[in-house]
């Protein structure tokens, strides 16, 4: 089955409605639980492109690849069975650069394990950058 028949009709297209980034990353997360290779999702929001991004080069996830249709665009993730579990962090906490070990412990398995992803003023990042950067930001997403 091609990724295009998959998407037209096929099992494992996810319709979401809701919260975009939530229920992608709960979609990623029940895709890798039972080891498929590869997921489905729509719609698709920028700020949901820039946290695949992310994933794709802290190499969480192999590749993506964007579908252009006139229902808020979709995507499909190739997976590489690399994520323990990923979830949006909701409420969307504010962080002061101060402040990221309190927030590592508390998403985070173990330090140096996983990455935040946060929303900054300079853009989309994992924790490490912005603390690199000097930075605080909203929380937005973990991955581990």
């Amino acid at each position: 089955m091609t990724l295009q028949s998959k998407w037209d009709g096929g099992s494992g297209v996810i319709d979401m409605s809701r919260d975009i980034i939530a229920d992608a990353l709960s979609a990623i997360t029940n895709a890798e639980m039972r080891g498929k290779k590869e997921v489905a999702i729509t719609p698709v929001s920028k700020l949901l492109l820039n946290i695949i991004e992310i994933m794709k080069k802290e190499g969480y996830i192999e590749d993506y690849e964007i579908i252009e249709n006139n229902k808020g665009n979709g995507l499909i993730v190739k997976l590489k069975g690399a994520i323990n579990k990923c979830g949006a962090i909701k409420p969307r906490f504010s962080v002061k650069f101060e402040e990221w070990e309190k927030w590592e412990r508390r998403y985070l398995p173990a330090k140096d394990f996983g990455i935040l992803i946060v929303s900054t003023p300079e853009g989309v990042m994992t924790h490490q950058e912005a603390k690199r950067r000097g930075v605080g930001g909203v929380l937005v997403a973990y991955v581990y």
